[in-house]
């Protein structure tokens, strides 16, 4: 009965749930409204450009913050394992991040490709990271 953490990561938002036993729980969930790309040009092109990345990385730096929080208690993880999953290119970027905390770092199962975000992209996620976690058995 060991228990493992989930974060699941798109463009929408970011989920952040534990597995122990049979039994998953969801912490939390975040949305985010980040901005597309546009089709503006100009001398604001830059401008958009910069606040999209900006918003990005604001994203991200919340993520981390939230990582450490669920999954740290008392200067160690609370998890035996740290799985990643997500459909956008977000969980590669939270795993390389300076700002995600190396003790998580260093009990991250594996990265997954999900087709889906939130509650769907974590039945997926547990589905995938199965063998990861061979002591788990998810009914």
């Amino acid at each position: 009965n060991e228990r493992f953490g989930f974060i699941i990561m798109d463009g929408s938002g970011c989920l952040f749930g534990t597995i122990l036993g049979n039994v998953k729980e969801v912490h939390q969930r975040l949305t985010v409204q980040l901005p597309k790309k546009h089709s503006k040009g100009g001398q604001s092109a830059k401008r958009f450009a910069h606040l999209r990345l900006e918003a990005r990385a604001n994203y991200l730096h919340k993520c981390c913050e939230l990582a450490t929080f669920h999954f740290i208690t008392d200067d160690k993880p609370n998890v035996k394992g740290l799985v990643l999953a997500g459909s956008a290119d977000f969980k590669v970027k939270l795993s390389e991040s300076d700002r995600f905390d190396k003790r998580l770092s260093n009990i991250v199962l594996g990265i997954f490709d999900v087709a889906y975000g939130s509650d769907n992209g974590f039945n997926q996620a547990i589905t995938l990271a199965a063998d990861c976690m061979a002591d788990v058995k998810f009914v």
